[in-house]
């Protein structure tokens, strides 16, 4: 009786660990229909049609901090972010960040812990 209530408290704080306080990646996120979810030897990625609603959305669900952004001169805004429901993180020379999000147009490309490709 006691084995099967320490088997309960354990399984338990398992499931408290993974499901409240770190997440593995990005494909738990509520975003627009349409999106595409991929996971790549650099993370995950995911990719959608939206506006900068739907990033304060990302960002919220990920309880995620602005750290940094870009805004290129091609229309490319860049976000660094980090979040601590997310697990991996990349260090830069300015800070640290483990969400990567790109905007160009009504274009959104989220990335943990990087983004990596083209956008």
């Amino acid at each position: 009786m006691c084995l099967m209530g320490v088997m309960l408290v354990l399984v338990g704080a398992r499931i408290g660990y993974t499901g409240l306080f770190w997440n593995s990646g990005l494909e738990g996120l509520s975003v627009p229909n349409g999106a595409v979810f991929e996971t790549t030897e650099f993370g995950d990625r995911l990719d959608f049609d939206g506006d900068m609603g739907d990033v304060d959305n990302v960002m919220r669900q990920l309880r995620a901090i602005e750290v940094r952004r870009e805004n290129l001169d091609d229309g490319l805004v860049i976000i660094y972010a980090v979040s601590n429901r997310l697990n991996d993180r990349t260090q830069e020379r300015w800070g640290e960040f483990n969400v990567m999000i790109a905007v160009r147009g009504d274009r959104i490309a989220v990335g943990y812990p990087v983004l990596n490709g083209s956008f």
